[in-house]
């Protein structure tokens, strides 16, 4: 199904892409490469859950998910919505602590 395909392909942005072969592997000799081993699975995956990295912390940015609204008193009765960061927008790392949803 799959064997017209090449093993190695070049995507736009000079991105090269291995494919699975699904023959034996060298070491454990499993028939179609899907290796189990004896070691778990890794518990902590270097880069998350580091925090922020000082040299690039005005350089990482978040995923805004909800509009982000602020309350603005107009006069002493009236209050008035205004939107800080849309959905879909990006802001720093930064801006979010100060937001409080980082």
């Amino acid at each position: 199904m799959f064997m017209d395909r090449p093993e190695k392909e070049t995507l736009p942005g000079n991105i090269t892409v291995l494919r699975a072969v699904r023959q034996p592997c060298p070491v454990c000799g499993h028939p179609t490469g899907d290796c189990v081993g004896e070691t778990p699975p890794p518990k902590k995956i270097v880069g998350l859950d580091m925090g922020v990295m000082e040299s690039l912390k005005d350089a990482q940015i978040i995923l805004v998910e909800e509009d982000i609204y602020d309350e603005i008193q107009i006069t002493p009765f009236t209050k008035a919505k205004v939107i800080l960061h849309h959905k879909g927008s990006y802001i720093t790392i930064e801006q979010a602590k100060n937001l409080g949803i980082a």
